[in-house]
């Protein structure tokens, strides 16, 4: 039970490569997320996943990162770098999405990296959401689904697992979910017509999703969707028929930690239907956490079936992982992030 608890975990740290390591040694997480704060190039990256790898035995690790390009890349140095989705997006260009995701990806398997959550998702429909804003490739559906797609595509064909966020959409909310609970009170009908499209045509064939800490009126009234059964079950798992592993974004944030609490919101997250969760800050609390689900099996609120079904995902997803590529790899389009920039200021 305690591998399966752990199991179910992507954790980042604080502490210093040779703190960690030895609580890794103790605690079987699924994988690790990686910040500018552990590593900022691509060799400390590297080094800093090589000793990660080291400590598992069979499957290899879940190593994350978020790394977009414009303001959200966590690794700046080292990286050849890429332009916002939002410029992406204004060249209307799948080519450029796709060849921008293959550097990104490309970069990405040098530093030891086997996951990336990106591309958003969601759409910029508002001027003052400051925590989506560039992050978004488009206000149009379609735009944000054809260029999304070739993003994720980009990163796949260089062995990197993408990442559809933040389901069901992060863009109908200026409110951000790192320091509040979002409330979005848009009718089902609006919904399915904009902000869901992009999540309902890509997520039949993803690897990877992960949720918003927003609660969707239309859908679930008082529980945000990454602990919404309406959402993560209903929704996602049986009428958009996604087939993988869905994360929950960070359970620190406060929409999640200053409501629920962030240990209980992972088991409420497990039991809505999430697969793995995301603590992005602490190893300590990873493990608490851990303990929390355990603890949630053994009292029957979390069905045993349901932990092992997240498991069993999380495994299927880790035995896809692809082996890092050599640090001095040439860059297969040094050239991308010009590119984009050009063909924006022209359109």
């Amino acid at each position: 039970l305690r591998d399966l608890a752990a199991g179910v975990i992507c954790a980042g740290f604080d502490e210093s490569v040779a703190d960690a390591i030895p609580q890794c040694r103790n605690l079987p997480l699924a994988g690790f997320v990686l910040f500018s704060r552990n590593a900022d190039s691509v060799g400390d990256a590297r080094r800093l996943s090589d000793a990660l790898r080291k400590i598992y035995k069979d499957l290899p690790p879940i190593l994350a990162i978020d790394q977009e390009g414009g303001r959200v890349a966590r690794l700046r140095e080292q990286a050849v770098g890429i332009p916002s989705a939002q410029a992406i997006g204004e060249t209307r260009r799948p080519e450029l999405a796709q060849r921008a995701g293959a550097q990104i990806g490309h970069d990405l398997r040098r530093a030891g990296i086997n996951l990336d959550f990106a591309p958003v998702l969601d759409l910029a429909l508002l001027s003052d959401n400051t925590v989506i804003g560039s992050r978004a490739f488009s206000s149009d559906p379609d735009v944000v689904t054809e260029l999304g797609r070739a993003f994720a595509n980009g990163l796949s064909n260089s062995g990197i697992v993408p990442t559809f966020k933040h389901f069901p959409g992060h863009g109908s909310t200026a409110v951000d979910s790192h320091y509040a609970l979002p409330v979005v009170e848009a009718d089902e009908e609006t919904l399915r017509l904009r902000d869901l499209v992009p999540f309902a045509r890509l997520l039949p064939d993803a690897d990877v999703v992960m949720t918003a800490h927003i609660i969707f009126k239309a859908f679930d009234l008082d529980r945000p969707a990454t602990l919404s059964a309406a959402l993560l079950t209903d929704l996602l798992r049986k009428r958009m028929r996604f087939p993988g592993v869905c994360f929950t974004d960070c359970m620190q944030m406060d929409a999640i930690a200053q409501s629920v609490g962030s240990e209980e919101g992972a088991v409420q997250a497990l039991i809505a239907g999430a697969d793995c969760i995301l603590i992005s800050n602490s190893l300590d609390l990873a493990r608490k956490t851990a303990l929390a689900i355990e603890k949630a099996v053994e009292s029957e609120r979390l069905p045993l079936d349901r932990l092992g079904e997240a498991y069993s995902r999380v495994k299927t997803l880790r035995r896809k992982l692809s082996e890092p590529l050599p640090l001095d790899a040439a860059a297969p389009d040094p050239d991308i992030g010009k590119a984009i920039e050009r063909a924006a200021a022209a359109a």
